[in-house]
């Protein structure tokens, strides 16, 4: 169930990378669900891995890249035709974990890698730091405009299920075994789930959990809020790293004691 590419730099720091839903198979799902696209063309699509050129570039850490193939196309890391995986999966991610001996790990992605990053975060009290960026906030709400015809592929025909995925980061156990971490959240006012980010980060505070908003004020929308500011991400990503915030003050000013606006 855990899959993905394994780089070792030779680090007590682990990266875990949560991939987004790229474009191809996005555009992919039609095929997929009516058969035309095979998992193995499925498969091949899944080797992109976004984010190696940062790895690449700052080997203070290793990186692992988690493949989401799951409900044929992808499944935001918790949810394969219909089912919860996240318990089984969490188990996995555990014992990578600690097959390598990690010091600190931190959970990383962008998109549906964000959810993904933010539902382990929660649950693994073995990650130390999360950084999301855009995440989806209610996931079914999402599916829902981007594949109307195509849902049951992530759902099956269950409406409880599609509202259980819905409501998924709001649920009490996922909080069960939290611990204190640095949470940082990436977003932008005009993204498509700010508000869902804004009231779930409220829901969060009332829990005692502690996050840091990083608010991009452009009138970018979802991708291109990530696509547009690498500099700033790698920037915080590798601070994080190294346990520094040199080039985060840099890029961001803090306004209140959990939101920094970026000053570009």
């Amino acid at each position: 169930m855990l899959h993905g590419k394994h780089l070792l730099n030779g680090s007590d720091t682990l990266v875990l990378v949560f991939q987004n839903a790229a474009k191809p198979l996005n555009d992919a799902i039609p095929d997929i669900y009516s058969g035309k696209i095979t998992q193995q063309e499925v498969a091949a699509m899944h080797e992109r891995y976004t984010w190696m050129k940062f790895a690449q570039r700052v080997p203070k850490a290793d990186y692992f890249f988690i493949k989401d193939h799951f409900s044929s196309v992808y499944g935001w890391y918790f949810i394969d035709h219909g089912k919860l995986i996240h318990q089984r999966f969490n188990e996995e991610l555990t014992a990578f974990i600690q097959k390598h001996h990690y010091k600190r790990v931190i959970a990383f992605g962008s998109s549906k890698g964000g959810t993904g990053a933010l539902i382990y975060g929660a649950m693994n009290p073995l990650i130390t730091d999360v950084f999301s960026l855009i995440p989806q906030i209610h996931v079914s709400r999402f599916i829902n405009k981007l594949c109307p015809n195509e849902k049951s592929l992530f759902f099956g025909k269950d409406k409880r299920f599609e509202k259980k995925v819905d409501n998924f980061l709001f649920s009490d156990e996922l909080y069960a075994n939290y611990q204190q971490k640095k949470l940082y959240f990436y977003t932008g006012t005009m993204d498509i789930q700010f508000e869902a980010l804004v009231k779930y980060r409220q829901f969060l505070a009332e829990k005692g959990i502690a996050s840091e908003l990083f608010l991009n004020r452009s009138d970018e929308r979802h991708t291109r809020l990530v696509n547009q500011y690498t500099p700033f991400i790698f920037g915080v990503l590798e601070d994080l790293i190294e346990q520094s915030e040199n080039r985060t003050n840099q890029q961001a000013i803090t306004i209140n004691p959990s939101v920094r606006l970026l000053k570009e």
